[in-house]
């Protein structure tokens, strides 16, 4: 492997709004300035890994709270326990860890960040080395290839690569919104975005909002998704649609409702002027389409808020 780069600097981070990006192609959720009951920011550590193999790169870019009070201490174990989750899960299709958590004593954030972005880095070189060594077998097997179109088709076999992100895109005096998100590639047409979305921290105890809306009303909520909806194609570039040609170019769920969109897999988002909703790749959509986001102004949101949402959100309710 290459050199590796640590940079481990204290910031305290800009005040930022969640938005998903409208953009085609899959492209990754964003932020924007949000200058809306802005606190005290909550300062964090930030925590930058980069490395290489010969088939392989990975970027993890990571922001913690300082523990400086319960609330800090409670959110910083919440998300360093998902740091653990998510990336030892890199590579996995069943369903199991593709290594160990960390097990040491230490109790320090960069300890344990540097044991996961060692057994990552170690995992994808791996991994792209059996595959390509793998495709690389397939090709000297074919006799329909010349010397130079192997040697041709070799140095331009693809690396894989992986990044992952974990920050914070809103701080306000009620709540604070991290988003978790990777980019995987592993050699095919293209990569995907995934990851666990927007993690909301209510800031009276640090507790995770699991929740926004009544799950048992999505069928009423309908009107909300689809004007959404219209708005994000055409905000993207397309001409003003019809409900129905907006159900022709969704390509919904087999097991659900007909004509009935489904909320995100992951979780809306607040912000300033209602709850931002973000579906991941081909949730609801092609992969062209890029992530559908669209967000319900509170007024028309409110009926629908679970109760830890409605306590959460008393500021912009009223």
């Amino acid at each position: 492997m290459k050199k590796t780069y640590l940079i481990v600097l204290f910031i305290v981070a800009q005040v930022l709004m969640c938005a998903c990006s409208q953009k085609k192609g899959g492209e990754a959720a964003s932020g924007e300035a949000d200058s809306t009951l802005v606190a005290d920011t909550l300062a964090v550590e930030r925590f930058n890994y980069v490395d290489s193999a010969k088939y392989a790169y990975l970027t993890i870019d990571i922001e913690l709270p300082q523990a400086k009070d319960d609330v800090a201490e409670t959110i910083r174990g919440y998300l360093l326990n998902l740091v653990g989750d998510r990336l030892s899960y890199v590579g996995s299709y069943e369903s199991e860890r593709s290594y160990p958590l960390y097990r040491g004593k230490s109790s320090e954030a960069s300890e344990q960040l540097a044991y996961y972005f060692k057994e990552t880095m170690r995992l994808l070189d791996r991994l792209s080395t059996n595959d390509i060594n793998e495709r690389i077998g397939y090709l000297e097997e074919d006799t329909t290839f010349t010397a130079e179109q192997r040697a041709s088709i070799i140095s331009d076999m693809p690396s894989w690569g992986y990044d992952y992100k974990l920050v914070k895109t809103a701080d306000t005096l009620d709540y604070v919104v991290y988003l978790s998100q990777d980019y995987t590639f592993m050699g095919g047409a293209h990569g995907s975005v995934g990851g666990d979305g927007f993690i909301t921290f209510d800031k009276k105890d640090g507790h995770v909002v699991n929740q926004f809306v009544d799950t048992t009303r999505v069928a009423d909520m309908q009107p909300l998704f689809i004007a959404g909806l219209k708005e994000y194609y055409t905000e993207a570039g397309d001409e003003s649609m019809t409900t129905a040609q907006l159900f022709e170019r969704l390509q919904l769920p087999f097991d659900g409702p007909k004509n009935q969109i489904p909320l995100p897999a992951g979780l809306p988002c607040p912000t300033s002027e209602g709850l931002l909703f973000c579906y991941g790749q081909y949730e609801i959509a092609c992969y062209a389409d890029g992530m559908p986001a669209f967000v319900v102004p509170y007024d028309k949101i409110t009926p629908f808020l679970s109760k830890d949402a409605t306590q959460l959100l008393q500021s912009y309710l009223k």
